[in-house]
């Protein structure tokens, strides 16, 4: 993940103004140990600046996307998160509350990618879904998968 230095010098190498709005958005991302929406990141950032819009932190996220500087993501569920880490990495989410974690392995890195005389690959991401560690997901896939031959090996806990 950046540091706030980098992100400043990022920004600049991509053309883009270094803006307090931007720089505060990015280190509430960088900071934050889960990957929030905009609204949440929205929350966060008016506690400090407390003029800035909703419609300006959904500006910025896209604009930070679109540059690279930070991540999209869009799990199971509709609402999109984001993720301060720009570094090539997948993703774990949980059916029941849509947890997700950063899964940094190597070994999906070099994955043989699928070819097609009319399409070209220019990047992919993986989506495991699953169970969180929590008692409350772990008790609603329990009792989902009752009687089901597939029993989730977390039901015997």
């Amino acid at each position: 993940m950046l540091s706030t230095q980098e992100f400043i010098e990022a920004c600049r190498d991509k053309g883009l103004n270094v803006t307090y709005q931007r720089i505060l958005i990015f280190k509430v991302l960088s900071e934050s140990q889960v990957h929030p929406t905009a609204e949440e990141i929205y929350k966060s950032v008016k506690e400090e600046y407390p003029s800035i819009s909703l419609a300006t932190v959904y500006k910025t996220l896209e604009t930070l996307v679109e540059k690279d500087l930070i991540r999209k993501v869009n799990p199971l569920h509709d609402t999109a998160r984001y993720d301060g880490d720009s570094a090539r990495h997948h993703h774990m989410v949980c059916h029941y509350c849509g947890k997700l974690i950063d899964v940094h392995d190597q070994a999906f890195q070099n994955l043989p990618l699928p070819q097609h005389p009319d399409f070209e690959i220019t990047g992919f991401r993986i989506l495991f879904e699953g169970v969180c560690d929590d008692e409350a997901c772990r008790e609603k896939a329990c009792r989902k998968s009752d009687g089901d031959e597939k029993k989730l090996t977390l039901c015997g806990k």
